[in-house]
């Protein structure tokens, strides 16, 4: 009587849990056995011309995204952050390659890193780790693009906001549905928040001809400066947006775009204001907050979205409101 009580419930087990083992087989034969293959097997049908040492190679789009991902962040970033960068790399490249189903590497703007680069950034010891975490997630998200009202989106993305992302609006004068301002408010808590950078006074363009007056605390949000200084180079920002994003400054009586004087003297963000630490130290203080533009994702903040259990597709579209992945 027991083992037929027994046959019984096993049978009723089965019957119970058969759905659930189907959904996990079909899942293996598709996702699942996709991840396990190797990057060099796919073939989308879109690829990537490289040139490397006089001769070319035609690689998959797929493969491509291999050698670029390794160069924008941090590799302990997450997984679901790697996924969201392989969806927005890829949808970056569509985008530039038009109609077409191929491109020469030369027309792209991402930076590819050979497999002896990357093992050089990484480290032999995390180098294989490392990149199998990278190519899964390249396998993850084969093929999906990021859309808006069926047309490719540019997909930016910079380290660290302020707290909050930048619009296009307020960086570029144009408003783009998808790049909006969202709140990034973790970022605040990165390592990369604020950065402080020294220059020296007898480093900048001497003043000539020019009035003079002091400068302290200069930048104030949406406001244009015009105060200079005499003796050594002044400096000033002369143009910011509402928010504190730069955009234009005075150096030695010269005007200089933010972008130019934060490649000249490395300040790592466009939202930076100016103090004046006076005669005795003859220097200026730059007080940068962020890493980056400040548009798209942050980087920071999506790891920290990773963290919290949210998954790629969580992460791009809160960083980019509005848009279907495909």
């Amino acid at each position: 009587m027991r083992e037929r009580i027994t046959i019984g419930f096993a049978g009723c087990m089965v019957l119970i849990f058969l759905p659930y083992i189907l959904t996990l087989m079909i899942s293996g034969l598709t996702g699942g056995a996709r991840q396990n293959e190797s990057i060099t097997a796919v073939d989308t049908g879109r690829t990537v011309s490289i040139e490397h040492d006089g001769s070319y190679d035609v690689i998959d789009v797929e493969a491509y995204l291999l050698g670029v991902l390794p160069g924008i962040t941090d590799p302990e970033c997450g997984t679901e952050v790697w996924k969201a960068l392989a969806v927005m790399e890829r949808t970056n490249i569509y985008r530039q390659m038009g109609g077409n189903t191929t491109v020469d590497e030369a027309d792209l703007v991402e930076d590819y890193l050979t497999q002896e680069e990357i093992r050089s950034l990484w480290g032999e010891r995390q180098y294989q780790r490392r990149l199998k975490e990278v190519e899964q997630a390249i396998l993850a998200t084969v093929g999906q693009t990021m859309t808006y009202d069926g047309e490719y989106i540019t997909a930016y993305y910079h380290r660290v906001s302020d707290g909050k992302t930048a619009s296009a609006e307020e960086l570029m004068g144009q408003a783009v549905p998808y790049l909006v301002s969202v709140d990034s408010g973790h970022d605040v808590e990165s390592k990369n928040y604020m950065n402080l950078i020294l220059i020296p006074k007898d480093e900048l363009p001497t003043m000539q001809d020019q009035a003079s007056s002091s400068i302290q605390d200069q930048g104030t949000p949406g406001t244009e400066v015009s105060a200079t200084a005499s003796g050594a180079g002044a400096l000033s920002i002369t143009q910011a947006t509402e928010h504190g994003y730069v955009q234009e400054v005075s150096v030695g009586g010269e005007s200089m775009s933010a972008d130019d004087f934060c490649r000249k003297y490395q300040i790592p963000s466009y939202h930076f204001y100016i103090e004046d630490l006076g005669d005795e130290q003859n220097a200026y203080r730059i007080v940068s907050l962020g890493m980056g533009h400040g548009m798209g994702l942050s980087i920071y903040g999506a790891g920290v979205m990773n963290r919290e259990g949210s998954d790629y597709r969580d992460i791009l579209q809160h960083y980019f409101p509005g848009t279907q992945i495909s």
